[in-house]
């Protein structure tokens, strides 16, 4: 009998770790190969992957080759950020596929194509679950990252904070972090003695940010400036993970994992906080937190649900709009510097239109050099 117990133990000890191997076979080798066939018989070709890398290496390689070309008299910065991609254009075309790891994706480069998919068909494609899965800690499932129903409702309650019209009536907390900006510019040249040299992104990135904790979190500012470093923190420690995109890796406890975790708590912790703080006092702040909270508050969502929404929402208000802000305000301020009969004109345009005045939300919708 106990023979036979050990017997029975030790089949379905294999029959699992042979289910196992199966499981990862098929996730590893069988599904991206089926992939790529089907992307193959299409006209669909691209750069050959590696085992588990995929095209990783591929990756490091070439940035690591790249001539850094640093000049303005192009535009194209892509060739130098991202040198593969323009190698792989050259050699397979304007559509191809490459690997990250055993998640397979079609990289297209034609703007009509792109823009009927983004605006006809982008809710039969979905959002890449692969998203989801290598960002979790940073985007959770936000409007950014959701699907289906869930997506649904997250844009229902997000969408009308974000008309023009709402838009509009944000322009004095922009005003008001324009200012500390300007204020700061201005003591650091008088310090250094009328002159100084500002690199202005980091200062774009704060200011930015600074603009979405006030229209975020209203009187709980400074918590938001808070939040917002946390969260810049979060982000640098996800870019910094080699390995992304090879299959179990997010699982696994490197150093960069570990921080990365820690740091996800510390948001959590640091907006659930506010929330419970706001609770509270019975606060009704016309701001983006209380809208996601009267949107949880309306939803039929357990309390771990209805933390969770409440998170991953403020997480995208954030990453959503702090960087592409900061980054499109570092290229326009580089293009005046580098063109300076634009930047005379827009000069002339806000002297005449703003005669001295604190610019508004009409006054911008006057101003076609700046348009």
């Amino acid at each position: 009998m106990e023979a036979f117990t050990v017997k029975v133990f030790i089949s379905l000890a294999l029959a699992g770790v042979l289910g196992l191997f199966f499981r990862l076979y098929n996730a590893l080798v069988v599904k991206p190969k089926k992939l790529r066939s089907i992307l193959r018989s299409q006209g669909i070709s691209g750069p050959p992957p590696s085992f588990l890398l995929g095209n990783i290496r591929e990756f490091k390689k070439s940035q690591s080759t790249a001539v850094k070309d640093t000049s303005t008299d192009t535009h194209n910065c892509a060739a130098a950020l991202f040198p593969f991609f323009e190698q792989w254009r050259n050699k397979y075309g304007q559509v191809f596929m490459f690997s990250l790891g055993n998640t397979q994706i079609l990289y297209m480069n034609q703007p009509d194509i792109v823009r009927e998919i983004t605006t006809c068909s982008s809710l039969d494609f979905g959002k890449p679950s692969y998203q989801q899965r290598e960002l979790g800690p940073l985007l959770g499932q936000g409007i950014l990252t959701s699907n289906g129903a869930v997506w649904a409702h997250n844009r229902k309650i997000l969408a009308p904070e974000l008309y023009m019209e709402k838009v509009k009536g944000m322009i004095g907390l922009i005003t008001e972090s324009v200012d500390t900006l300007l204020n700061s510019w201005r003591s650091k040249i008088e310090a250094e003695g009328g002159i100084a040299d500002i690199r202005i992104d980091e200062h774009m990135r704060s200011f930015s940010g600074d603009v979405i904790s006030r229209a975020c979190f209203g009187s709980s500012y400074t918590k938001g400036v808070q939040i917002f470093l946390k969260l810049r923190a979060l982000q640098e420690a996800m870019s910094k993970k080699i390995f992304s995109g090879i299959p179990g890796m997010r699982y696994i406890p490197t150093k960069h994992n570990r921080d990365a975790w820690a740091l996800q708590k510390d948001v959590r912790n640091l907006i659930l906080k506010v929330v419970s703080e706001r609770k509270e006092l019975a606060a009704h702040e016309k701001d983006l937190l209380q809208m996601v909270l009267e949107g949880a508050k309306n939803s039929d969502l357990s309390q771990e649900a209805t933390d969770n929404f409440i998170v991953d929402n403020c997480k995208n208000i954030y990453l959503a709009g702090y960087e592409t802000t900061a980054v499109s305000a570092v290229w326009c301020l580089m293009l005046l510097a580098a063109n300076p009969d634009w930047q005379a004109r827009v000069r002339e345009e806000v002297v005449e239109i703003c005669e001295g005045r604190t610019p508004d939300g009409d006054m911008v919708r006057k101003m076609k050099q700046v348009l």
